[in-house]
């Protein structure tokens, strides 16, 4: 990030920091890793709906929001009086619409919806932080259009095990079990110095406050350092045809075959070899849960992946998610263990190099 960017730290949940609007469109458009960028507007203490109220109404809805924009307000509390989320979301719709006129459109909408500005309360020991969602849709919509697959990774989760597992974009990569190629995909981001939301919009650019030639300017910048690869050095396989049809069809889709090479290929019958005469990364995510059966065959199927990986990527870097600590016994003892989160699971990341 930019020397604007200041008051960098850790907090429950994520990371803040402080600067100027252009620094947030940087941040929806590099940041590989975070699943949205808020910027809070409002800051105050209430412990009764009378002091929301009053705080609510000093706030200048009218320079973050444009009337015409569908608004869903969502309320959180933690140790707070004001513990009714409903009824601060209630007044927070009301006094934003009073405030924006007619006009406005206030939802109480569940989930991701696409199009809508989403308006964050949190109430922690009766501190209210008022916060707008900048990204709009999660950021790990890169606007890349790939099936689901069998088992699929959100995009920034994959980023992160990438860098976890070392990858510069400099080195061959592997993706032998791919499934919708997220994998794959990531690293052809990262190795052609594509920011990930080049192809996607955000809730900003429905702001008042949103300058397009800024915006412009930014992407004619980032345009400049996007360098795509001469020969593909990303090597997608599956054993399943319609996933490695789909996954082909966006990299023609989205000029990225210049990256990633899809065949249609079981894992053990793969040969390092034939991509790359030097070691570099392998990436699995293989099938978990039901569609593995029995206790018994989970284990089987990770003892031969193991076994696998000793055999065939000698002195290669290895990134392989495991659905059960449990299954680490059979993989090489220098590897390291990451807990990570997938679907609502608790899987173990094991990252390291194959000797």
């Amino acid at each position: 990030m930019p020397g604007s960017v200041s008051h960098v730290e850790i907090i429950p949940g994520g990371v803040a920091f402080r600067g100027r609007l252009i620094d947030m469109y940087r941040a929806n458009l590099d940041l590989r890793i975070p699943t949205r960028i808020l910027m809070r507007i409002a800051r105050f203490k209430a412990s009764n709906f009378r002091q929301l109220e009053g705080h609510l109404k000093k706030v200048p809805w009218e320079l973050h929001i444009s009337a015409e924009t569908d608004i869903n307000v969502r309320a959180t509390a933690i140790h707070s009086r004001l513990y009714h989320t409903a009824a601060v979301a209630e007044r927070v719709r009301r006094l934003v619409h009073d405030r924006l006129g007619t006009a406005a459109q206030i939802h109480a909408v569940e989930g991701e919806t696409r199009g809508v500005q989403n308006l964050l309360v949190r109430a922690l020991d009766d501190n209210i932080v008022i916060s707008l969602d900048s990204s709009g849709e999660p950021l790990y919509k890169r606007g890349l259009k790939a099936q689901g697959g069998r088992a699929p990774l959100r995009e920034n989760l994959a980023a992160a095990i990438l860098l976890w597992a070392g990858y510069t974009g400099r080195e061959p990569l592997i993706d032998p079990m791919c499934g919708s190629g997220t994998f794959a995909l990531e690293a052809a981001l990262m190795s052609s110095r594509t920011p990930p939301g080049w192809r996607r919009e955000f809730a900003f650019m429905s702001w008042p406050a949103f300058k397009s030639k800024q915006w412009q300017h930014l992407k004619k910048e980032r345009a400049s350092e996007i360098a795509p690869l001469a020969q593909p050095a990303i090597f997608a396989s599956d054993n399943d045809p319609g996933v490695c049809t789909s996954l082909s069809s966006v990299v023609q889709q989205y000029d990225l075959s210049q990256a990633i090479s899809v065949a249609g290929r079981d894992f053990f019958d793969f040969d390092p070899g034939q991509c790359s005469r030097l070691p570099g990364i392998v990436t699995l995510n293989p099938p978990y849960g039901i569609r593995l059966g029995s206790n018994r065959e989970a284990r089987n199927l990770y003892t031969a992946i193991a076994a696998k990986l000793k055999k065939d990527y000698q002195q290669w870097r290895v990134a392989v998610l495991l659905p059960d600590r449990r299954l680490a016994t059979g993989f090489p003892s220098g590897l390291k263990q990451r807990k990570v989160t997938h679907g609502g699971l608790t899987l173990t990341l094991l990252t390291g190099q194959i000797n």
